[in-house]
């Protein structure tokens, strides 16, 4: 049987209770309304960089904020080369910054995730019908979110089958020792997921690169590692080490994410391994199915690979993609689909503009 390619944007978690990117700002300032706790404390931090970087007014509104991606831009282009971003802002307070908001993120998703997950409602419910009708050992999956919906839908139905995330990046759940426990996973099957811009789920060692991914339901405790209490005001005032590594004593686990930035850091080992595979997994399949993915311009890393591959092959693969929205963001979408692979993109026969229809889970799970 032909194996698929799945590659998943924002569009598919949306399905399961996650806002869209254009949606995370408000999403994230949403804890200013918080009873006292981590995530209204990393807000008043987030809030306080706004306000001495970009003059606004304390808690402005989220539409007044910059773009998320001009954030991490700024923060990246001073950081990454040593420099101050104005005289209040060094390079270890805009890392602080940058891990502040990350770790924000990962908690509103996870919020999101599970209003919605007790909700059950239409949206979830087409999102378990499509990956329920999915013959799962005919599919690979390649993903540039950071968000973990996708792993905890396919653990939901397919709980005797094992994630992998690809060599090199190794199953471990949180011991009670201060350190990590590796999972040994001898199941020859798995759900192979490429995850392009790292994961919510995932920790990494400096010192000998590997890289640790934990259950997809412990992303709080990912979260707790790359912020700890004492850094955003709450908790006691020491510092404590955090989780360490298995194989590097005294070795604290970080975390590497690709974020919104135009200067996206895909320069490190977990990065590479996980291009490596999805090479190989859109090399070896012969259908690539887009879903709720708009191949935005910041991604220009991840198209070229898509047409690098795409003119390698012997044989072209089909492509089918699935959009959502208004006319306007389904229209650039086509556009951005066309510009990169011609004519073989056609609306209403290769590209649908109404996500995951009866029509398109029947034409996605039944490759005919």
């Amino acid at each position: 049987m032909e194996k698929t390619a799945h590659i998943v944007g924002a569009g598919l978690s949306h399905y399961a209770g996650l806002p869209l990117q254009s949606d995370f700002t408000k999403e994230i300032l949403a804890a200013r309304d918080f009873r006292p706790g981590p995530s209204r404390e990393m807000v008043k931090l987030l809030d306080d960089f706004v306000h001495d970087v970009f003059h606004l007014r304390e808690a402005a509104d989220p539409s007044q904020w910059p773009d998320l991606e001009d954030i991490f831009t700024f923060i990246d282009l001073s950081a990454n080369t040593g420099h101050h971003l104005g005289p209040k802002y060094d390079p270890k307070a805009l890392r602080r910054i940058r891990r502040v908001l990350i770790a924000r993120t990962i908690r509103m998703l996870h919020q999101r995730f599970e209003k919605a997950r007790k909700k059950q409602g239409p949206q979830w419910k087409k999102l378990l019908r499509f990956i329920h009708k999915l013959d799962v050992t005919q599919s690979r999956f390649i993903s540039v979110n950071w968000d973990t919906s996708l792993e905890l839908v396919l653990t939901q139905l397919h709980p005797n089958i094992p994630l992998s995330y690809g060599p090199r990046i190794r199953a471990a759940i949180f011991g009670d020792d201060g350190k990590i426990q590796i999972v040994k996973q001898s199941h020859a099957e798995r759900i192979e997921i490429s995850k392009m811009h790292g994961s919510v789920n995932w920790l990494y060692c400096d010192s000998c690169r590997d890289v640790f991914w934990f259950p997809p339901r412990e992303t709080l405790r990912v979260a707790a590692q790359i912020v700890r209490k004492e850094e955003i005001g709450s908790g006691p005032r020491h510092s404590s080490m955090g989780l360490q590594c298995r194989n590097c004593n005294m070795v604290e686990l970080s975390t590497r994410m690709a974020t919104f930035s135009f200067r996206k850091a895909l320069d490190f080992p977990m990065f590479r391994q996980s291009w490596m595979t999805a090479e190989q997994k859109l090399r070896s399949c012969g259908r690539w199915v887009f879903i709720g993915y708009s191949l935005p311009a910041a991604d220009y890393e991840f198209k070229h690979l898509l047409k690098r591959v795409e003119l390698a092959r012997p044989k072209r693969p089909r492509i089918i993609v699935v959009s959502g929205g208004d006319d306007d963001s389904t229209g650039r979408t086509l556009r951005n689909y066309s510009g990169l692979f011609g004519s073989f993109i056609r609306d209403g026969e290769t590209f649908f503009r109404d996500g995951l229809t009866e029509d398109t889970i029947r034409l996605i799970t039944n490759p005919g």
